[in-house]
């Protein structure tokens, strides 16, 4: 038998008479039951294409909810409601559906961001005066074709999916659907910190900073692949991982750094990918740039290229995985760098492997493990990692000093 995750009563004018109805939200569906029927009469999924207009007044610090309307076979239904039973209601079905009417409950600030066919803004919650992002993506520019189409609804799914288990906030945290007559509005959490690019740009401007410092680097690149860690266990490729889409929550805190525009991602296990071709320049793996349609789909191993470039680009400030100044830098860092940058994606290392690496690793005992043995000068930065190497430490990325048996 189903539970449901919240109940209410709704009332309906049928002609002459008022009917109540039992409304129950399951996990899946909303259900809505004439009292003393068995069976419910009006059903609506919890899924993007369900369409609900909230009816009352907001403003700052009260809301008077009267109901909400929704569409069912062709016509428009009013259901009426207690106002603190609709509130619980939007927070409970929160980002699973659409709603209508968006400036009954946030009011535009200021645009931060503008592409060609959507843009950033800073919203104000007209009720809790707490601020907001709101990506809008016009209709027209879905409409012109199903795979983009496609791509949005995989942004939306994947975000509403990723707030299931966002708890660290790796990620851009989705809120709300809405819809008007010519746009799609996602209220995501407001990065008050911009991206990683912005604050690079911006230290660099004010000092003479070049790179980020070691310590720096080591916390961003732990952030980042925890976060992609997640992605792939649960089958998700970001597909444009870059500076630019690693936003900090807190303004100058990398230990917030959090991945954001899901607007290319996708499920690894679907049949077909929608723009197999995809990305930024410089970022993009080979088997991206190389892709030719009948191939063999590539799997998450592309987003491990494009932080290695990432982990290039921090180190020395550019993306050129051939500038001398990375022999300048020490060999634990660089295998693991070679490592991430592997041509062939099967000799890459996953997300979760590369957490491992020695690269990362702090405790004293394990440091001095690698020196007495082996010796950070003697580490081969070419041999590649395996992920049951890294497991056990069996270390095959490193050389025994000559002479050593």
């Amino acid at each position: 038998m189903r539970t449901s995750v919240f109940s209410f009563i709704g009332v309906r004018k049928h002609f002459w008479k008022e009917v109540f109805y039992n409304i129950q939200l399951y996990q899946d569906s909303i259900e809505m039951t004439e009292i003393k029927s068995k069976s419910p009469k009006y059903i609506l999924p919890l899924k993007l294409s369900t369409v609900i207009e909230i009816l009352g007044k907001v403003s700052k610090n009260n809301r008077n909810f009267s109901g909400f309307q929704f569409n069912y076979k062709d016509s428009t239904k009013l259901m009426n409601c207690r106002s603190s039973d609709i509130a619980t209601f939007m927070d409970k079905v929160s980002n699973q559906i659409t709603f209508l009417n968006i400036t009954m409950f946030y009011q535009a600030i200021e645009i931060i961001g503008r592409g060609s066919s959507s843009s950033v803004s800073v919203l104000i919650d007209t009720f809790s005066q707490e601020k907001f992002a709101v990506k809008s993506i016009n209709k027209d520019y879905l409409l012109k074709n199903d795979k983009l189409k496609i791509l949005f609804e995989n942004e939306v799914k994947i975000l509403q999916e990723l707030t299931n288990y966002n708890q660290q906030n790796y990620f851009v945290h989705l809120y709300r659907v809405f819809e008007s007559q010519s746009s799609y509005y996602l209220i995501l959490n407001l990065m008050k910190g911009k991206s990683l690019m912005a604050f690079y740009n911006k230290i660099k401007k004010q000092s003479d900073f070049k790179y980020f410092p070691p310590d720096i680097i080591r916390q961003i690149m732990k952030r980042l692949l925890s976060g992609v860690s997640l992605l792939h266990y649960h089958q998700i490729i970001h597909r444009d991982l870059k500076p630019e889409n690693l936003l900090l929550l807190e303004p100058n805190k990398v230990e917030t750094l959090t991945i954001a525009d899901f607007g290319l991602a996708t499920y690894s296990n679907v049949e077909k990918y929608s723009y197999p071709i995809c990305g930024t320049q410089g970022y993009m793996a080979p088997e991206i740039t190389n892709y030719k349609d009948g191939q063999i789909k590539y799997n998450e191993q592309i987003d491990i290229y494009s932080i290695g470039v990432i982990f290039n680009w921090l180190l020395i400030g550019d993306i050129d995985n051939n500038n001398p100044k990375l022999k300048k830098l020490d060999s634990i860092t660089l295998n693991l760098l070679n490592n991430l940058l592997r041509r062939n994606p099967k000799e890459r290392l996953s997300a979760q492997a590369a957490l491992l690496h020695p690269y990362f690793q702090s405790d004293e005992t394990t440091k001095r493990t690698f020196q007495s043995e082996f010796g950070f000068e003697n580490v081969d930065c070419e041999t590649i990692v395996q992920h049951e190497d890294l497991k056990t430490y069996q270390l095959p990325l490193m050389k025994k000093p000559q002479g050593q048996t």
